[in-house]
């Protein structure tokens, strides 16, 4: 018998053991949490409810109190970004701990962040989004989510392949007799106009189907000239509940997005050095007006169906098939020429195609055994991902950069990379969430069976990569008198690679391992979570160069990442929420053959800190009216590999005010509010990006 395969065997073996006992037992199970994601419906008309989350599903797959969870978890309400006109993911998790957000300064393409000095894997409602080239980084829509979940640290042992920092589940608004129904109104800087709904309720008087609409319009530019931001979306649903035992959603979704430009990708000459002619402005574009396009159809018809057996035993099944498609064509920055005002660009085109069927089948059990309580977990999922990814490289007309001069001639450029490929995943998982007394234990194990196929249809050659891995995680938590919970965890994560060393030896799946140990405090209401952690990272097999032979790697990495995260949310007082958070990050090369050894891992500052406040007046002749704002740090970090590009610190700060009367909310947010110029990162010479700059956004509100 393969190795894989006895361990998923002995994992299976070990697991019931455990659970056995249970089912001579005919006790109650524990009753699970509620969740607290909702606002009651006769508050729902205006309040900002920015209490932490007391429960939270992705990291365990089940409805567990956050507290209770051994391993760092941070979760984002959509109150929160209304609050601060957050628009996109990467301006979401400004104020979290350990995550980076607009590495690359504003674009309005894609989301770009590192969680723990990584790129998260990307998921929503459970199941992995595209892994394509292109399909992967594009936006999802944060208007039409529930909250969004990071999960820190390796998850392989619930969802398979992952990168070791973490992963982002993002979860859609579904329909709820809880759900606030609205109308929003936004007009904001660079011509901003924004129109979203969000409403549903229920057919009949028996509860039995509810229904929910969720639909976004958006036009306007972006920080740069000669370029839009418009986007689209559009995400009915419905719940059938013929019983308190049964139900069925249906999440179809329907988004686009459509630009002209792109940021960034600009020379260091001008923006983070100075040049003879001055600073290159910020809202230059250094592409071609009329012909750069972007545009992104992300299509997805999904449910969600459970079932509850009895009181032990429940059933739910997660599916969804996406269809993803990536139109992009632009001229890009190649280099500045010795003059310090030619800017040498070249033609980039290219069409990514991504469908995906993802499917996660879960058996849950909770038994209760007096002193000794159990949710088991037991699943199979499954993704098949198929991407059809063609692009091009061409020489394109220089321009003069300080008085750039469009309309010259562009010779065709054809498709000169076409590659056909396809991952298939199948994965076996266990877990069991034991409660003695005041201790808790959560073990998780998991075997997964991948496959990559790579077809070069230029080239006429074929790559394929068989790989089975086991991952795991085990975490132990202790709740004292007073309420505080420390905590002490281990996880394994791997992470498929495709290709080969100049040998012809097949590259092995990149692993990570952490360890970390933490302190959570929550109170009883909910209204208060503070989390603070430590941890070692460390990542083997990462690809280096190869000394020897050009063009190809050796798989001899090691990536090592010590940190410390502090994290807190906190109602002070019926009128006043805090939020603070605090991150030191060491993530350095610690194992290389090149000159990359010993390097800090680039865009990952070893210092960011936040703290933001929201203050309601309830009584007197200003009750509706709040105020607040927030002020962020990022420190010094380096934009390239061989940290020969660094970016100093910048404090950037962001202001809001609200006010209610009746079922209206009137709202302004500036975000940077001062228009502080900085530079997000440098990646080489040529490439280099400014940060955000202000943002202020006016919006009302009318809720029913």
């Amino acid at each position: 018998m393969p190795p894989s395969f006895s361990r998923s065997a002995l994992l299976v073996a070990i697991t019931f053991a455990l659970v056995a006992p249970a089912f001579a037992t005919d006790q109650a199970p524990q009753t699970a949490p509620a969740s607290s994601s909702g606002t009651n419906k006769a508050d729902a008309k205006n309040t900002t409810t920015l209490s932490a989350v007391k429960v939270v599903y992705s990291t365990t797959k089940t409805a567990t109190l956050a507290v209770n969870i051994p391993q760092s978890v941070s979760v984002i309400t959509p109150d929160r970004m209304a609050l601060y006109g957050m628009q996109g993911l990467d301006e979401a998790v400004r104020y979290t701990a350990g995550v980076v957000g607009g590495a690359y300064g504003a674009d309005p393409r894609s989301d770009w962040m590192l969680v723990r000095g990584y790129d998260p894997a990307k998921f929503l409602d459970g199941l992995p989004l595209p892994d394509g080239s292109w399909t992967a980084d594009s936006r999802i829509e944060p208007y039409g989510l529930e909250r969004i979940e990071l999960d820190k640290g390796p998850s392989s042992a619930m969802y398979g392949q992952q990168p070791p920092g973490g992963m982002i589940d993002m979860i859609s608004k579904r329909p709820s007799l809880d759900a606030p129904h609205e109308i929003v109104a936004t007009v904001g800087s660079f011509g901003q106009k924004q129109l979203a709904a969000d409403t549903g309720g229920e057919f009949g008087e028996e509860g039995h189907w509810l229904w929910r609409v969720v639909a976004l319009a958006r036009k306007g530019d972006s920080n740069i000239k000669h370029s839009t931001d418009d986007r689209y979306y559009f995400a009915p649903s419905l719940t059938w509940q013929p019983d308190e035992d049964t139900s069925l959603t249906l999440l179809p979704r329907y988004q686009r997005a459509v630009s002209d430009g792109v940021g960034g990708f600009l020379p260091e000459i001008g923006t983070l050095l100075p040049n003879p002619y001055g600073q290159i402005p910020s809202n230059v574009n250094p592409g071609e007006p009329g012909y750069d396009h972007y545009l992104k159809t992300d299509e997805s018809f999904g449910y969600a169906f459970n079932h509850r057996f009895n009181d032990v035993w429940s059933f739910r099944q997660d599916l969804r098939l996406q269809n993803d498609k990536v139109d992009h064509r632009g001229i890009f920055a190649l280099d500045l020429e010795p003059d310090f005002y030619t800017l040498d660009r070249y033609n980039y085109p290219l069409v990514d195609h991504n469908n995906v069927f993802a499917v996660d089948n879960q058996l849950a059990a909770k038994f209760d055994q007096g002193s000794v309580q159990q949710d088991v977990l037991m699943g199979v999922d499954y993704q098949h991902n198929h991407e059809d990814y063609k692009s091009g490289f061409c020489s394109a007309p220089s321009i003069n950069i300080f008085d750039p001069v469009y309309g010259q001639a562009l010779a065709p450029c054809p498709y000169t990379y076409h590659t056909d490929s396809t991952l298939e995943q199948l994965g076996a998982y266990v877990q069991d969430q034991i409660t003695l007394g005041k201790w808790g234990i959560t073990a998780s194990g998991r075997e997964d069976w991948v496959t990559n196929h790579v077809d070069d249809l230029i080239g006429d050659t074929q790559q394929r990569q068989d790989n089975d891995a086991f991952s795991g995680r085990l975490g132990v938590n202790y709740t004292t008198d007073i309420g505080l919970v420390p905590y002490v965890a281990y996880s394994h994560s791997f992470k498929t690679t495709v290709g080969t060393t100049f040998d012809g030896s097949a590259y092995k799946p990149i692993t990570g391992d952490q360890y970390e140990a933490g302190l959570k405090y929550q109170t009883p209401d909910g209204h208060t979570l503070i989390t603070g952690a430590v941890y070692q990272l460390t990542e083997q097999n990462a690809l280096t160069v190869d000394p020897d032979h050009l063009f190809f790697e050796l798989q001899q990495g090691q990536v090592r990442t010590r940190g410390a995260e502090l994290e807190a949310n906190v109602a002070v007082t019926d009128h006043l929420n805090l939020t603070a958070s605090y991150a030191y990050t060491d993530a350095r090369v610690t194992r290389a053959n090149d000159a990359s050894l010993g390097k800090q891992v680039p865009l990952v500052p070893k210092q960011q800190a936040s703290l933001s406040a929201d203050y309601d007046m309830h009584e007197g002749m200003l009750a509706g009216f709040g105020f607040g704002g927030g002020v962020r740090f990022i420190g010094e970090h380096y934009g390239d590999t061989f940290n020969q590009f660094r970016t100093g610190g910048y404090t950037l700060f962001d202001a809001h005010a609200h006010y209610d009367i009746q079922n209206w909310r009137f709202q302004i947010t500036a975000a940077n509010l001062f228009n502080r110029g900085y530079i997000s990162a440098c990646q080489s010479a040529a490439w280099c990006y400014y940060g955000y700059p202000r943002e202020i956004t006016v919006s009302a509100r009318y809720r029913w």
